[in-house]
């Protein structure tokens, strides 16, 4: 009796071994066999960007079996499901509040009836070329903005004022000149303005609009200051010169020319200054201030050099053309324009140069000397471009419009000020923001979208400071 009792107990222990054995290997096979949800991921837009028009949405997903569907949904609404690779759903955003908030999310299913979900991602939806605000100043605006750390724009005026206006458009302070101030400001490591002005001088001011110093030329300064690396200011003047100035004010050098120089010096990595001349001439200067070599041009070089990744130094001229001219002083291509160039150049990521005539054309040239696009606005491009960080180029005119073109040469928008955009030139803020001045007093601020390109020289003195040196 007992044997058949402890046989008993021992077949029934079996049994419950056996069961034990067969539901662990029932779940080990569970894990390990393809059918575990989706893996979604959404690739494009990505967290927190700023959107416009017509947004292409895109999912990547990987999954063990088939993928039946994947559903987009925004603001938790469903917006369309696509059942074939590209996971794609162009999503349509004209119509939306300007600076609104959205989510963005999206759910996969498989032939196995697995469901993945992805992480929700925010984006703001812009309306690019609307007028965010304006700021009016007493007169003309011909001074090129600059935008400090903080978000602070700096710009000059006929009214003989430089102006700091809060990002919100609201009045910050102002320094009051002996003249117009033509020039546009440049933004010092330690956050000082530098700025000429038509009293003959070139102006340190604190970041609080108090005065740190002036430096008397011998004539009037309508040239932009650059900033060299070790802190020195260089400004060209209508004495026939360039200056060099010390950081604390005091005189370290100047160089003349042989007549105004109202061009905006740029410095080039070695330090080299590079600067035009009514005289017709692009001057290299050593940061000694001796000369290092001239190049002659046609006519005036009013134009504000910049310079490209391999050294080469492009200017405008008043003989019709753009220079491309190699970092010994040597030629290395021209090519003839419908008339004067004062824009100053900016360049792209794949090196094609950017600049306004007053044959009324914004151009794209490409690196070797030859066309790639021209864009026709309704009066001379005397304004220098700038490059957003999605290749659209931003450019004033004297029709009174800022516009917005393609990178490959279309028209993107346009917004119509009350007056010409002559010489200034647009600022691309960190937020999208396009800052550019106009003939009727008033600073604009414009809805953009992306910031500022990362290239080689992609506005008026290469970055948001003016500083007008290769980095």
């Amino acid at each position: 009796m007992k044997k058949r009792y402890a046989a008993g107990v021992g077949r029934a222990v079996l049994v419950v071994l056996l069961g034990l054995f067969i539901i662990i290997s029932c779940s080990k096979k569970k894990t390990t066999e393809p059918d575990d949800a989706p893996v979604v991921e959404i690739t494009n837009p990505v967290n927190g960007s700023f959107v416009s028009g017509t947004v292409n949405i895109t999912a990547d997903v990987t999954s063990d079996n088939e993928v039946d569907s994947v559903q987009f949904y925004i603001d938790d609404t469903l917006r369309s499901t696509s059942t074939a690779e590209p996971y794609t759903y162009s999503w349509e955003t004209t119509g939306l509040e300007n600076n609104s908030s959205h989510t963005i999310y999206a759910r996969a299913y498989d032939a196995a009836e697995n469901e993945g979900v992805s992480e929700t991602i925010s984006v703001i939806v812009v309306i690019e070329g609307i007028l965010k605000w304006r700021y009016s100043t007493g007169s003309y605006v011909f001074s090129s903005p600059a935008i400090g750390a903080d978000g602070t724009i700096y710009v000059g005026s006929d009214d003989y004022n430089l102006y700091a206006i809060n990002p919100d458009g609201t009045f910050k302070w102002s320094y009051s000149t002996g003249g117009t101030v033509y020039s546009s400001p440049a933004i010092g490591a330690d956050g000082t303005i530098y700025v000429g002005s038509y009293d003959n001088s070139l102006y340190a001011v604190n970041p609080d609009g108090t005065f740190k110093w002036s430096y008397q030329t011998g004539s009037s300064v309508g040239s932009s200051p650059a900033i060299g690396a070790d802190g020195t200011i260089y400004v060209g003047s209508n004495d026939d010169s360039l200056h060099a100035i010390n950081p604390d004010g005091t005189f370290k050098w100047s160089y003349q020319t042989g007549s105004y120089v109202g061009s905006s010096p740029a410095i080039g990595a070695d330090g080299t200054i590079y600067v035009g001349s009514d005289d017709n001439y692009l001057y290299a200067i050593n940061p000694n201030g001796t000369s290092k070599w001239s190049y002659q041009t046609g006519g005036n070089v009013y134009s504000s050099p910049a310079i490209g990744a391999d050294g080469t130094i492009y200017v405008g001229s008043n003989d019709d053309s753009l220079h491309a001219i190699n970092p010994n002083g040597t030629s290395k291509w021209s090519y003839q324009i419908g008339d004067v160039v004062r824009s100053s150049p900016a360049i792209g990521a794949d090196g094609t140069i950017y600049v306004g005539s007053s044959d009324n054309y914004l151009y794209a040239i490409n690196p070797n000397g030859t066309l790639n696009w021209s864009y026709q606005t309704g009066s001379y491009v005397y304004s220098s471009p700038a490059i957003g960080d999605d290749g659209t180029i931003y450019v004033g005119s004297y029709d009174n419009y800022l516009y917005a073109i393609n990178p490959d040469g279309t028209s993107k928008w346009s917004y119509q000020t009350g007056g010409n955009v002559y010489s200034s030139s647009p600022a691309i803020g960190a937020d999208g923001t396009i800052y550019v001045g106009s003939n009727d007093y008033y600073l604009y601020a414009i809805q953009g979208l992306g910031s500022l390109a990362n290239t080689p020289w992609p506005m008026f003195h290469h970055d948001l400071k003016h500083t007008g040196r290769v980095d």
